[in-house]
């Protein structure tokens, strides 16, 4: 009998707060996320983090292989509206959503292409009150031994 519990599995918390988007295919199992500090503007300012989760996302396309995409979120504690925030802009403390596609189903291989950052709201612009996404901009995945070049953080 195997007693060792996989501490990587994302609780039922965790597993509630993922966007729910992938209505026609598969995705693996919720993974705790750990991180501590953000890096925001190439380096020069920073956030805390506490954490999130993440999972994969697998298309159904019956020609082709399935394309996939990471989903991941973060819990942080968000940017002072004045101050150490860049110009008017700032991040309010909550959950940040990412999503971007990665290859053979893996996190090891993410895509060098941009993918979005967004947030989520309650809006009525469908004409239904629902929980929407919304777009708050977009990052690239960097391999960290490349970040860690770029500045040192």
């Amino acid at each position: 009998e195997n007693s060792e519990e996989d501490t990587s599995l994302a609780g039922q918390d965790i597993i509630d707060q993922m966007v729910k988007d992938n209505l026609s295919g598969k995705s693996t199992v919720v993974r705790n996320l750990q991180s501590s500090n953000a890096r925001l503007r190439g380096g020069f300012d920073k956030m805390v983090c506490n954490g999130g989760g993440y999972r994969i996302d697998i298309g159904k396309d019956n020609n082709r292989s399935a394309s996939s995409t990471t989903r991941f979120f973060i819990d942080v504690a968000g940017t002072e509206e004045s101050g150490s925030s860049y110009g008017d802009i700032f991040i309010p403390e909550g959950s940040i959503y990412f999503s971007l596609p990665c290859f053979v189903n893996s996190v090891k291989q993410l895509s060098s292409k941009e993918g979005i950052i967004t947030v989520r709201q309650f809006g009525w612009h469908t004409g239904w009150r629902r929980e929407e996404s919304r777009i708050i901009g977009v990052f690239r995945a960097v391999p960290l031994e490349k970040a860690k070049k770029r500045d040192r953080y």
